[in-house]
């Protein structure tokens, strides 16, 4: 069931060894595992002395792994859809501190749930994933990088500082996936705007790469609902014939909170 659901399960001690290294543990600390599969990363991260809630989708990897744990103070197995989960401290550890989160990522779900963590991430100390490197690049890239830095890049860049920790040849799982894989670290950054004006945003964002090639102004006077003519002609000047994808982040988020808090 794991490889119809897009896993592809991590065996290299090496490459285990370390993802436990860059997770920085400290024992005792509470860390979201999500799809821990057949249990590989998980028994580092225990080895470690994380307290472990893991979250796992198929019903059978999920019993398999209460059972091999059974009775283990510090792990906790979740079966359910990451992307439906109430991923609140509270939930998963039954405190309000923020936890960890270490992750092989099934890639078929890794931009759904990397939005998902742009949008909660007041809840986390820290990231470190595992993605496909195509995403891992498209995480970290800047307009510089051309046509892989996108709205999935603006998100990431606003609330998380990112780097590239490592690449995953396919030979490190089992089975092999086609593509290499890439680890990255996250470290939150604080909100810059409120929750549902942030929402508005990443919303924002999305619709401006669907016309990634036209004329920024132009694609912004198309929005539906409309930005009234006065902010759009607050922006004009600055943006001129600029398109979406030559804007660094940053001045997305000006140009976004010049349109939307007057």
């Amino acid at each position: 069931m794991g490889r119809r659901l897009g896993q592809h399960f991590l065996h290299s001690r090496t490459v285990l060894d370390a993802l436990a290294r860059h997770a920085q543990i400290v024992p005792g600390e509470p860390l979201l595992e999500v799809g821990p599969g057949a249990g590989a990363l998980t028994a580092r991260l225990l080895e470690a002395g994380a307290r472990v809630t893991a979250v796992e989708v198929d019903p059978l990897l999920a019993q398999a792994l209460r059972e091999r744990w059974e009775g283990h103070p510090h792990l906790r197995v979740v079966q359910a859809d990451i992307l439906k989960a109430d991923l609140s401290p509270q939930a998963l550890f039954g405190a309000e501190a923020p936890y960890g989160v270490v992750a092989n990522l099934p890639y078929y779900l890794s931009t759904p749930l990397l939005f998902r963590f742009v949008r909660s991430r007041r809840w986390y100390r820290r990231l470190l994933l595992m993605v496909q490197q195509e995403v891992g690049e498209r995480l970290v890239a800047l307009p510089e990088q051309g046509k892989v830095y996108g709205a999935l890049s603006i998100a990431a860049h606003h609330a998380f500082e990112m780097r590239l920790v490592m690449s995953v040849p396919p030979g490190a799982f089992r089975p092999p996936p086609k593509v290499h894989s890439a680890v990255v670290s996250f470290v939150p950054r604080p909100a810059r705007l409120e929750p549902e004006l942030e929402a508005r945003y990443l919303e924002h964002v999305k619709r401006l790469f669907t016309a990634r090639r036209k004329h920024m102004i132009g694609t912004l006077r198309r929005e539906r609902p409309p930005w009234p003519p006065e902010a759009l002609a607050r922006v004009s000047p600055e943006l001129g014939d600029r398109r979406a994808e030559a804007l660094h982040p940053d001045e997305h988020l000006r140009i976004f909170q010049m349109l939307a808090c007057p």
